[in-house]
């Protein structure tokens, strides 16, 4: 959201509000409670979580540096609808409801640019749903992975780093699969050298390969050619 502003739009909004530092695993704000203020993301990761009907806890998207957290909420006055745990120590501008509007309000340019911001997300999460949908094990977890590398991968030697500190169980959650099918398909993956994971660390080694899989709807990633 912020390389979409002005110059003189972004240096505004970076002078609203106060510098909050959030510890790695400190939750910024819970689902259900009032949405009094938004985040603007300077540095670090954050995860957006949800609670199911079924009691489990969920993984519903990463924010990352430009990215807005809480605008839903803060701009509606409803309950927030997900928890926000910082993923790594993140730092971020804290911008109360109030103030918020009346920079919206005298600066159209960035109000557009907001509006648009939130568009984006829904099209992406609902486009994200849909192409999960049906999908098999192997595929849900090519098809996550292939989305992490396009927006928040960075070029370093051997291939594409993912900037999000995520385990195998939050890779799982977000795709919508069980742990131990994560953990298959990802080694699967690892055997052919398209990714290789550490410690929360995912290294895509083969970004060409991972999208041609990502694109095949019509084969598992593990059949053979």
């Amino acid at each position: 959201m912020l390389a979409g502003l002005s110059e003189a739009d972004r240096s505004a909004l970076l002078a609203l509000g106060s510098v909050r530092r959030h510890a790695a695993g400190s939750v910024l704000m819970h689902e259900g409670d009032p949405g009094a203020d938004l985040h603007v993301m300077l540095h670090g990761c954050v995860k957006v979580v949800g609670d199911t009907d079924d009691g489990r806890t969920t993984l519903l998207a990463v924010r990352v540096p430009g990215d807005l957290i809480g605008e839903l909420a803060a701009l509606d006055g409803r309950p927030r609808s997900a928890t926000v745990i910082a993923a790594a120590a993140t730092m971020t501008r804290s911008v109360d409801h109030d103030t918020f509007e009346a920079f919206l309000a005298q600066r159209r340019g960035a109000a557009t640019v907001v509006q648009r911001s939130i568009t984006t997300k829904l099209r992406e999460a609902t486009r994200f749903r849909t192409e999960l949908g049906g999908a098999s094990v192997p595929v849900r977890i090519v098809r996550v992975l292939h989305h992490l590398a396009q927006l928040h991968g960075r070029a370093v030697d051997g291939g594409l780093l993912v900037d999000v500190p995520l385990s195998q169980p939050e890779i799982a959650a977000l795709a919508g699969v069980s742990a131990p099918g994560a953990r298959r398909a990802l080694t699967d993956l690892r055997r052919r050298d398209i990714v290789s994971t550490g410690y929360r660390r995912l290294l895509v080694r083969d970004p060409a390969a991972l999208g041609a899989l990502a694109a095949d709807t019509g084969r598992e990633p593990g059949a053979h050619q």
